[in-house]
């Protein structure tokens, strides 16, 4: 612990250096002269309660502090860099936490009409909202405990460019090393005799790296682009071995795929409109697992409209097809149960219980007493699952860049679904105090 501490100041003693030195040049320099240093953050406090699954009793899901440092240094036009890091302390899923978490940092370079980016980065391609199945760069927690939604991405190692060629703009990424979401494998009620190992990651070959470009189309009413990704799937499936004469062991296993896909948005009108499209093409590799999901098509359509400067809402159509879709169907033989229960998870996680299905959302949005409290409301219900999630949040601002959060993220659904398993595991409110600088 008094390590993991020792690190934090270690880290902050530079920074603080820097913005000190910032400011004093600021203080001396021209008023118009460009900011060559900017330090800012945030505090914040957050507990999540719900309840004890299977119990009629409230728990405390997660409780912890965290604070957050954000550098941005930049060189003139030539290029700049960006870092964050962050350290959390409390509890969560009835553990104790202490994380120190570098969430990104990284340099552009700005050379004529191309862009570099390298470093720990977050990217997050789509325009649809919420539902983004064109975005397959960098990993998702999608057990993160955080008002944010946005907390839920996570950064990996890549190189990113672009050529500019208003209104086009060519995106090239590489990505040489795999990190794999988070997925809630420990929540899948699997039986007591299951151990939970980690995930063999690809090892850092060539062959293993990944790669995507995109081609977008950029105008004054109009946005779209065309994607192509090529690599290991950060959403890894679920696999099982034999582990003595009756237990299992259960890991996280990556696999290839291919995507391509298209996504736009427009404003022309009195209604904004969106849409996303992608073709999934995962490698079937029976040396792998036994559980690689089937091809599959998913796409999404929405409007959007804002009534006034205080009120607007979006609306979307989600839908899926799932090529090559073989019913499940339960075993006769007691021996062939286990192949069942795996099969049935992993089409759980990927989302591919039935050969078509549809999903509809909502995101609404206000703004009151002069944009001090903005109430949300993101709502989902799987039309063919009979799954839904209900994500109200109501922000207060007492003072400038002072903040406070309460709202709730519940989920249900039937016992064979998603939603339905995880419920009591995640359902729960939240609530948040947030001051930045």
């Amino acid at each position: 612990m008094r390590l993991r501490w020792l690190s934090f100041i270690i880290i902050l003693l530079p920074w603080t250096t820097l913005s000190a030195q910032s400011l004093f040049e600021e203080a001396t320099a021209n008023k118009d002269k460009e900011k060559l240093y900017e330090l800012n953050g945030y505090i914040r406090g957050t507990l999540f309660a719900g309840n004890v699954p299977n119990i009629s009793e409230t728990e405390i899901k997660s409780g912890y502090g965290e604070a957050s440092l954000k550098l941005k240094v930049r060189k003139m036009n030539f290029g700049d860099g960006f870092a964050e890091i962050r350290y959390r302390t409390g509890c969560e899923f009835g553990e104790s936490i202490s994380e120190l978490d570098l969430r990104e940092a990284y340099v552009n370079a700005y050379i004529g009409p191309f862009d570099f980016r390298i470093g720990h980065q977050i990217v997050a391609w789509g325009r649809a909202d919420g539902t983004n199945p064109t975005d397959n760069i960098t990993p998702k927690n999608m057990i993160a405990r955080s008002p944010n939604e946005d907390d839920r991405r996570n950064a990996n190692f890549l190189i990113r460019s672009y050529f500019n060629l208003h209104p086009l703009r060519l995106e090239a990424i590489w990505v040489p090393f795999f990190k794999s979401s988070v997925i809630p494998t420990n929540l899948l009620d699997f039986p007591s005799d299951v151990t939970f190992i980690e995930m063999d990651y690809p090892e850092a070959r060539l062959e293993n790296s990944a790669f995507a470009v995109r081609l977008n189309l950029e105008l004054p009413s109009f946005d779209g682009s065309l994607s192509y990704f090529k690599g290991y799937n950060p959403f890894p499936i679920i696999d099982f071995s034999i582990s003595g004469e009756n237990g299992m062991n259960v890991s996280p296993v990556a696999y290839r795929m291919q995507v391509l896909g298209a996504d736009f948005s427009t404003t022309a009108g009195p209604l904004g409109l969106r849409g996303e499209i992608a073709y999934r093409k995962p490698y079937q590799n029976d040396m792998i697992s036994d559980y690689i999901p089937n091809r599959e098509l998913h796409y999404v359509i929405g409007l959007d409209k804002a009534f006034s400067m205080d009120f607007n809402i979006i609306l979307q159509y989600v839908g899926k097809y799932v090529f090559d879709y073989v019913d499940l169907e339960m075993p006769s033989s007691p021996g062939n149960w286990v192949l069942y229960m795996f099969d049935l998870k992993n089409r759980m996680v990927a989302s591919q219980q039935y050969e078509i299905s549809h999903s509809l959302s909502m995101r609404a949005e206000w703004r009151l007493f002069h944009e001090a409290l903005k109430f949300e409301v993101l709502g989902m219900v799987n039309i063919t699952s009979e799954e839904s999630l209900l994500r109200p949040k109501l922000t207060y601002d007492i003072a400038d860049a002072l903040n406070f959060t309460l709202g709730a993220e519940l989920y249900s659904g039937p016992d064979d679904t998603l939603f339905g398993t995880i419920d009591s595991h995640l359902g729960a409110v939240f609530t948040e105090l947030k001051i930045s600088f």
